[in-house]
């Protein structure tokens, strides 16, 4: 018997998707050979909007669906030209302002792989902060799994996980860093995410070992998971099975660094969800968006 195509859980809205978190500056060190301690090279250096409710909602309104940044940013000067680049690319902001802005470095090594070194500013998003126009109306509310994180802010993620709930709105979750939920004991982080009650849950292919996502789902999975394994198939598993979307090689010479492509996905993955697309044609979409995001530096895409 053929098994059926993957749906969606719940069609999305027509309003923007909402990425919501904190906003992050990335500071882009492209190295000019491999980085030896003690020693001394020239790097080619960019700064940008960074964290994942950016890069996700820059990828989106790349191919043209609305987008909606909600969270916190600093109340410093350099939060202020993040939040007006943001705009230019046609983002529509939506935060609290206080305390510094965080600052990632991403070591970019000649091969395209990257290293992150992370200074986490001053301040953080506050369950308090969490408003009800944030989500009201949005066609889906992605949340980013590493916020789950104790140090983080837990709370706020579920606050804005219960609004969207009441409001109807869907709710897509991205994973945090295997390393991150083995530290943290991957028991307590499935219940993390098993009590915001995604619809949609995505991951890459260590994230998904830890959690248990390596055969059928378990009964806390939401009904469609996505594993991406960079250039393998994406693996789409449902309750009625799995089946595997190929990726496109890369032009020879494209690959430039990897830093944001797993936000990269999951925009083309949310926007192909907001249009109403088949499954699998939105994850082809999002390994489209990770390419483009792949041949250039930083984890923004080109604004055209």
């Amino acid at each position: 018997m053929e098994q059926a195509e993957p749906r969606w859980p719940r069609p999305a809205g027509r309003g923007p998707v909402v990425a919501l978190g904190k906003l992050v500056a990335d500071q882009v060190l492209q190295l000019s050979a491999p980085l030896v301690v003690g020693g001394q090279q020239r790097v080619v250096r960019t700064t940008t909007a960074g964290g994942a409710p950016a890069n996700v909602t820059a990828g989106l309104t790349r191919t043209g669906a609305p987008a909606r940044m909600a969270g916190w940013a600093g109340a410093d000067p350099l939060a202020d030209g993040l939040l007006t680049a943001l705009a230019g690319r046609g983002v529509e902001t939506a935060v609290v302002r206080r305390g510094r802005t965080p600052l990632s470095t991403v070591l970019v090594h000649p091969d395209g792989e990257r290293t992150l070194l992370t200074d986490r500013g001053e301040g953080r998003l506050e369950s308090a902060d969490v408003r009800r126009e944030w989500v009201a109306g949005a066609a889906v509310l992605h949340l980013d799994g590493y916020d789950l994180l104790p140090d983080r802010f837990p709370d706020a993620l579920r606050t804005a996980a219960s609004l969207a709930h009441g409001a109807g709105v869907p709710i897509s979750v991205d994973v945090a860093a295997a390393s991150r939920i083995e530290q943290h004991g991957a028991d307590e982080y499935v219940e993390l995410i098993a009590g915001l009650r995604p619809d949609l849950l995505s991951c890459n292919a260590a994230e998904a070992e830890v959690l248990g996502l390596v055969g059928g789902l378990p009964g806390w999975a939401p009904e469609l998971v996505l594993v991406h394994a960079g250039a393998r198939p994406t693996r789409v598993l449902t309750r009625a099975g799995a089946e595997e979307v190929p990726v496109a090689p890369l032009p020879e010479g494209w690959l430039r660094d990897t830093t944001g492509c797993g936000d990269a996905f999951a925009a083309g993955v949310l926007a192909g969800w907001r249009a109403g697309a088949p499954v699998l044609d939105a994850v082809q979409a999002g390994h489209a968006m990770a390419a483009v995001v792949a041949g250039v530096l930083g984890a923004r895409p080109p604004t055209s």
